[in-house]
Protein backbone atom coordinates (compact mmCIF):
# COMPACT_ATOMS: atom_id res chain seq x y z
CA UNK A 1 0.00 0.00 0.00
CA UNK A 2 1.49 3.45 -1.11
CA UNK A 3 0.13 6.51 0.39
CA UNK A 4 1.16 9.40 -1.02
CA UNK A 5 -0.24 12.34 1.01
CA UNK A 6 -2.27 14.83 -1.44
CA UNK A 7 -1.87 12.17 -4.53
CA UNK A 8 -4.16 9.48 -4.55
CA UNK A 9 -2.58 6.02 -2.94
CA UNK A 10 -2.68 3.07 -4.58
CA UNK A 11 -2.33 -0.79 -3.51
CA UNK A 12 -0.78 -3.65 -5.14
CA UNK A 13 0.31 -7.24 -4.86
CA UNK A 14 2.47 -9.47 -6.52
CA UNK A 15 3.04 -13.04 -5.87
CA UNK A 16 5.70 -15.09 -7.53
CA UNK A 17 6.57 -18.98 -7.81
CA UNK A 18 9.90 -19.56 -9.36
CA UNK A 19 11.80 -23.47 -10.04
CA UNK A 20 15.33 -23.78 -10.86
CA UNK A 21 17.12 -26.93 -11.57
CA UNK A 22 21.14 -27.01 -12.85
CA UNK A 23 20.23 -26.23 -16.53
CA UNK A 24 17.01 -24.76 -16.47
CA UNK A 25 14.60 -22.48 -14.51
CA UNK A 26 10.62 -21.37 -15.20
CA UNK A 27 8.95 -18.37 -13.29
CA UNK A 28 5.31 -17.57 -12.89
CA UNK A 29 4.37 -14.04 -11.71
CA UNK A 30 0.72 -13.01 -10.88
CA UNK A 31 0.10 -9.09 -9.57
CA UNK A 32 -2.76 -6.50 -9.37
CA UNK A 33 -2.77 -2.74 -8.71
CA UNK A 34 -5.65 -0.41 -7.83
CA UNK A 35 -6.45 3.41 -6.45
CA UNK A 36 -7.00 3.25 -2.54
CA UNK A 37 -9.45 5.75 -2.88
CA UNK A 38 -12.81 5.88 -5.07
CA UNK A 39 -11.84 9.45 -6.03
CA UNK A 40 -8.52 8.33 -7.84
CA UNK A 41 -10.99 6.85 -10.08
CA UNK A 42 -12.78 10.23 -10.95
CA UNK A 43 -8.78 11.23 -12.65
CA UNK A 44 -8.36 8.51 -14.89
CA UNK A 45 -6.77 6.02 -12.34
CA UNK A 46 -7.11 2.77 -13.14
CA UNK A 47 -6.93 -1.27 -11.53
CA UNK A 48 -4.65 -3.50 -13.51
CA UNK A 49 -3.84 -7.69 -13.61
CA UNK A 50 -0.75 -8.86 -14.99
CA UNK A 51 0.87 -12.46 -15.68
CA UNK A 52 4.26 -13.28 -16.33
CA UNK A 53 5.99 -16.44 -17.26
CA UNK A 54 9.52 -16.99 -18.14
CA UNK A 55 11.76 -19.69 -18.04
CA UNK A 56 15.89 -19.69 -19.34
CA UNK A 57 17.92 -22.82 -20.18
CA UNK A 58 22.05 -22.42 -19.84
CA UNK A 59 23.59 -23.46 -22.72
CA UNK A 60 27.28 -22.95 -20.79
CA UNK A 61 28.08 -21.88 -17.71
CA UNK A 62 28.15 -17.79 -18.65
CA UNK A 63 25.18 -18.36 -21.37
CA UNK A 64 21.89 -18.30 -20.91
CA UNK A 65 18.88 -18.12 -23.27
CA UNK A 66 15.31 -16.76 -21.57
CA UNK A 67 12.24 -16.26 -22.73
CA UNK A 68 8.70 -15.47 -21.48
CA UNK A 69 5.53 -14.08 -22.43
CA UNK A 70 3.54 -11.08 -20.72
CA UNK A 71 -0.01 -10.09 -20.76
CA UNK A 72 -1.56 -6.79 -18.64
CA UNK A 73 -5.54 -5.90 -18.29
CA UNK A 74 -6.55 -2.58 -17.25
CA UNK A 75 -10.12 -1.97 -15.97
CA UNK A 76 -12.50 1.10 -15.84
CA UNK A 77 -10.55 3.22 -17.77
CA UNK A 78 -12.39 6.73 -18.09
CA UNK A 79 -11.08 7.27 -21.92
CA UNK A 80 -12.57 6.00 -24.67
CA UNK A 81 -10.40 3.44 -26.52
CA UNK A 82 -9.82 3.92 -30.19
CA UNK A 83 -9.42 -0.29 -30.88
CA UNK A 84 -11.16 -1.42 -28.07
CA UNK A 85 -8.03 -3.29 -26.70
CA UNK A 86 -8.00 -3.33 -23.18
CA UNK A 87 -4.69 -5.19 -22.59
CA UNK A 88 -1.18 -5.52 -23.42
CA UNK A 89 0.86 -8.82 -24.32
CA UNK A 90 4.71 -9.51 -24.70
CA UNK A 91 6.70 -12.38 -26.21
CA UNK A 92 10.13 -12.49 -25.46
CA UNK A 93 13.48 -13.49 -26.29
CA UNK A 94 16.60 -13.32 -25.79
CA UNK A 95 20.41 -13.90 -23.95
CA UNK A 96 21.88 -13.31 -20.48
CA UNK A 97 25.79 -13.39 -19.60
CA UNK A 98 26.82 -14.05 -16.27
CA UNK A 99 30.25 -12.42 -15.85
Amino acid sequence: KVDSGLLPGREAVDVGVSYNAPKWSTRLQIGADRPTDVRARMIGADESVSADLSGSYAITHNLEVTGGVRYKSQRDRLLPIEDDRRDSQAFYIGTAFKF
